[in-house]
Order: C-alpha cells, then sequence, then structure tokens
C-alpha cells in the first residue's frame, strides 16, 4: 500500500479536527440547550407558582367577602323573619288579652284575663284594687320560685303603703322597692320583699272618658333573672281600663268570691301632702297651653328624678330616714336635682316647686321632719 502523500494527510487531519470542532459545537449547543431548558423550567415553574398563589389569594379573598356578605344577607334576613314573627306572636298574644278583657262579663273574668295576659310576660303579677283609702289584694300569678310567702292581708290603709299612694297620685308606673316602708309591712312580708328587690306597680286607670280619671287598680309586677319588658305590661294594663271601667258603667254584679275590684267609681285618692310648696297649685284650666305641659313635664321630670334616687341610692333614703336627715346624706343627689329642676322649669310665675313636693311625698313618706333641719325647702 502506498504511503499517504503530504496532501493526503493534511485533508485527513482537516477532517479530523473538522468532525472534533462538530462535536465540540454539538456539545456545547448541548450544554446551552440543557442550561436554558432548566432555566425555563425553572422559571416556569417559579412564575407559574407565584401566579397561581396570587390568583388564588385573590380568589379566596373574593369568595370572603362574597361568603361574608351573602352569610350577612341571610343572617340579615332570618333576623327579619324572626323579628316579624316575634312582632306577629306578641301582637297575637296582647290581641287575644284584649278580646279576654272586652268579653269579661264580671270582674273575675275581669280579673283573670289581666293576670293571665300579664303573666305571660313576668314570672310574678299581683294584682289589687284600689277600695277608698285601702288597697285590697285580688289574686295573682306566679312561677314556681315567685311563689308569695304568704296571703297578703286583705285590706291594707293607703297611708302605710307610700308605694301605691304614688301610683294612685301621678296615674303613672312607679318603680318602687319591695320593702315595709313602701309597700306595709303586711305586703312586704307576704311577697317575700326587702330592701333589695326593686319591683314595678302600674296603674289601671278608669274615667277616661268622663274627665274623671282615676286609679281602680294596681298591677304588681316582678321580675326574674331577666327582666321584664314593661312597656307591653303597660299596655296591657292600658287595655284593662276601658274594660274595667265598662263593667262599672254597666254595674256588673260580682259574684260570690269574686274580687273585689269596686264596680262602682271608688273614693276619690287621697290629696298630696300639705305644706308642700311655697305656691298654691295652680288652676290648670286657667294656664295657656304652653305652661300646661312645662307643668307636666316639671312632675314628670320630679318623679323620674326622685325614681332615680330610690333605685340607685336605696340605702342612703334609709339611712337618712332612719336619722332624720335625708338631705345631708342624699345632699349632692338632691342639689344637683334642684339646679336642673330650677334652669328647666321655673320661669314661669305658676310654676311649682313639683321636686319638691316628690321628694317630701316619696323620700320623706310625707313627713317634712325626714329630710332634716339643713334642708333648703321648696325652691318657689
Amino acid at each position: 500500500m502506498e504511503p499517504p502523500t503530504p496532501q493526503q494527510e493534511g485533508l485527513d487531519l482537516f477532517e479530523r479536527e473538522r468532525r472534533t470542532a462538530e462535536e465540540q459545537i454539538a456539545a456545547a449547543w448541548q450544554l446551552h440547550v440543557e442550561s436554558v431548558q432548566e432555566l425555563l423550567e425553572r422559571g416556569w415553574q417559579e412564575h407559574l407558582g407565584r401566579a397561581l398563589e396570587e390568583r388564588f389569594e385573590a380568589f379566596r379573598e373574593a369568595f370572603s367577602r362574597e361568603l361574608d356578605a351573602r352569610l350577612e344577607a341571610r343572617m340579615e334576613q332570618v333576623r327579619a323573619q324572626a323579628a316579624s314573627a316575634a312582632m306577629r306572636a306578641v301582637g297575637e298574644r296582647l290581641n287575644q288579652i284584649a278580646r279576654r278583657l272586652d268579653q269579661a262579663e264580671n270582674a273575675s273574668a275581669w280579673a283573670s284575663a289581666l293576670l293571665d295576659g300579664a303573666f305571660e310576660f313576668a314570672p310574678r303579677v299581683v294584682l289589687f284594687s284600689i277600695s277608698g283609702s285601702k288597697v285590697r289584694y285580688e289574686d295573682h300569678r306566679a312561677t314556681a320560685d315567685f311563689a308569695l310567702a304568704a296571703t297578703p292581708p286583705d285590706a291594707v290603709p293607703l297611708k302605710e303603703a307610700a308605694a301605691f299612694r304614688n301610683v294612685i297620685e301621678t296615674m303613672d308606673a312607679v318603680i318602687s322597692l319591695a320593702s315595709a316602708g313602701e309597700l306595709s309591712a303586711g305586703l312586704s312580708e307576704a311577697l317575700g320583699g326587702d330592701e333589695e328587690t326593686r319591683v314595678c306597680l302600674l296603674p289601671v286607670i278608669t274615667g277616661r272618658h268622663d274627665g274623671r280619671r282615676r286609679v281602680s287598680a294596681v298591677l304588681y309586677v316582678e321580675s326574674g333573672e331577666e327582666p321584664v319588658d314593661l312597656n307591653l305590661l303597660e299596655v296591657i294594663t292600658a287595655l284593662a281600663g276601658p274594660a274595667l271601667e265598662a263593667l262599672q258603667a254597666a254595674g256588673a254584679a260580682r259574684p260570690e268570691r269574686a274580687p273585689v275590684i269596686p264596680i262602682l267609681p271608688p273614693a276619690p285618692a287621697p290629696p298630696p301632702a300639705a305644706a308642700a310648696s311655697a305656691r298654691e297649685m295652680p288652676e290648670w284650666s286657667a294656664l295657656p297651653r304652653e305652661e300646661q305641659e312645662l307643668h307636666a313635664k316639671a312632675q314628670r321630670f320630679a318623679r323620674v328624678r326622685v325614681a332615680e334616687i330610690r333605685l340607685y341610692h336605696a340605702k342612703k333614703v334609709r339611712d337618712g330616714r332612719e336619722v332624720s336627715n335625708i338631705y345631708a346624706i342624699l345632699k349632692d343627689e338632691i342639689d344637683r336635682s334642684r339646679a336642673q329642676f330650677q334652669h328647666e322649669f321655673l320661669r314661669v310665675p305658676s310654676m311649682i316647686d313639683y321636686l319638691h313636693l316628690e321628694i317630701l311625698r316619696t323620700l320623706a313618706n310625707d313627713d317634712a321632719r325626714l329630710l332634716g333641719p339643713d334642708y333648703p325647702g321648696p325652691l318657689a
């Protein structure tokens, strides 16, 4: 075999170098492709993961907002339906009570209708009639936990029952302590009252149509752990008044052993305590309408302020009575009320100190000596 010529050897060397270069280029390209692919794959996953995370986070927030909105709308709908159902239920109950009161043929049926109706909203209700100058126990309704400690006395003089006297004089609901000083010893003992228990006395008013409004009965209401809705109970007693008035007007006979709710008009209520104010009571009909409204507001203010003192400072009231110096013990509360009364109401010549009247009647039980020697007396 002939040896390769120099030219042939040059061509072979070139070919070998070319193939080597091609392999190196291919390898370099493969490395580059692998590197790019790795970068692409890694970047795609990172970007896609971030995009998905952001997208799902936005979706979660939008879903949460939508869910909250729908839940709130549904809850509002449920609340509205429940409130509507509750209102219908209360309306139906009040309607049934009103029908029973209206259809009562005698005092016994009337008293049962009133007590049964009120008992639906309070754990203990007791009915008292007002006959002349006495408070008479009629009947009651109570849960097992609120049974009476004893049968109340048949009749209690109004002079011994300051809270009842206050109801008769104001013809308004009265919040009172269930103490002997407020209800009388006999009633407080029978009702299991004390200096801490607070009750509400609601008047049953008759004589609206003939202009001789009077309190013919009083509904005693006591609450348990949950407060009672006095607004509903006031509606019930307001319904009871015209029904009783109709019985009184018809002169319906009272059956044997029936409650002694007076069918004939009761005796007039005792007048307010004497020497209450330096001014005489104004002739109501002679006052202009604006002054009549101001007097009514002043009376209401006095009743509310004194009731608040009795409610929130019961121990001070008791201590003040015991030492015959209510003013000294309750000076701050009384002076604040006097200052406000003077500022808001003592701007017309006919105004009298209704606050003093209420303090004397309710805090001092109509005994001015209990107010103490430093009590400044009426503002007008």
